[in-house]
Formats: structure tokens, sequence, C-alpha cells
């Protein structure tokens, strides 16, 4: 191997190593962390994964209401796999941290019996509900940002479309 050659080879490595460093190390904001988490659930839901949803809500999860974690799964898993939602969408995520540790989540969840692949496509079906979720999202000891309490209310899913 020549000299230029060995040393193009060493730039080149080098140039990748820096690559590597620079976007495999960059931390992903909490804000696009709770984004990603949000919409997960909602994939999640749509599979039939209450699993995954539930993985999402920290032990100590409380809805405004009163309601427990445990007693969340339960009314997810009659709503999930009764099999009347076939699509959720989400709208409107609006993530704000407070701290390191603490975020405020605000969000629309439209759920609708469609084959849509698209939310403009969801308008057609006659059968759509939506709601706008607000919640508290906090890191715990083990490094993940889950959600501690949240509350909901209807809202109109005409205003989405």
């Amino acid at each position: 191997m020549t000299r230029g050659r060995l040393l193009a080879a060493a730039v080149a490595v080098a140039a990748g190593g820096l690559v590597w460093a620079l976007v495999a190390r960059r931390e992903v904001p909490a804000e696009e962390l709770i984004r990603r988490k949000a919409v997960a659930m909602a994939d999640a839901a749509e599979r039939k994964d209450v699993g995954l949803v539930m993985k999402q809500l920290s032990e100590r999860f409380r809805t405004e209401d009163g309601m427990s974690r445990d007693e969340v799964r339960g009314y997810l898993a009659a709503e999930i796999l009764r099999g009347e939602w076939v699509r959720v969408f989400t709208a409107n995520l609006e993530v704000t941290v407070t701290s390191a540790s603490t975020a405020d989540f605000r969000g629309v969840y439209i759920f609708g019996r469609s084959q849509a692949k698209l939310l403009k496509d969801l308008a057609r079906e006659s059968v759509i509900g939506s709601y706008e979720i607000t919640a508290r999202v906090e890191k715990e000891g083990d490094g993940e940002w889950r959600f501690v309490s949240a509350s909901w209310r209807e809202a109109d899913p005409s205003a989405f479309f």
C-alpha cells in the first residue's frame, strides 16, 4: 500500500469515527423521547398490545378521577381487546419539560373503525371518537420517562380533518 493510500484510509477511518461519536452518542431530547412514547402507545393500542401501553405508565400512575394503573389496565384491555377501534392516530402532541425529571404532556388520540392508513382518510368512516389527554411525565429511577398521572376529555374529532 502506498503512503498516499495509507494516509487516505487513516483519514477515512478517523472521519467515520468522528461521525459515529457525534451522531451515535447524541442524546435524544426528553421532549422527543416522550413524544415517541405517546406515538408508540397509540401504535400498541392499535395492535392490541396492552402490555406495551402499560410499560409507559408508572407504578404510581393515577388518573384525575382516581383510577390506579391496574384499573387503567383493565379498562384498556376491555376497550382494546373487544375490537371496537381498529385505528388509533395521534394529533397535536405537546411536551413541555418542566425540570430534569418532570414534563407535562398534552395530545389528542383519535380512534376509528377503519382500514385508513392516513388521518385524513379516517374522516370517511362513520365511527370515530377522540380524547384530549393531559398528563404528567416523570423520569424514574431507571432513567425511563413514564406517565404518572393523566386526565382526559372528549374532543371533537372533526377539528383534526
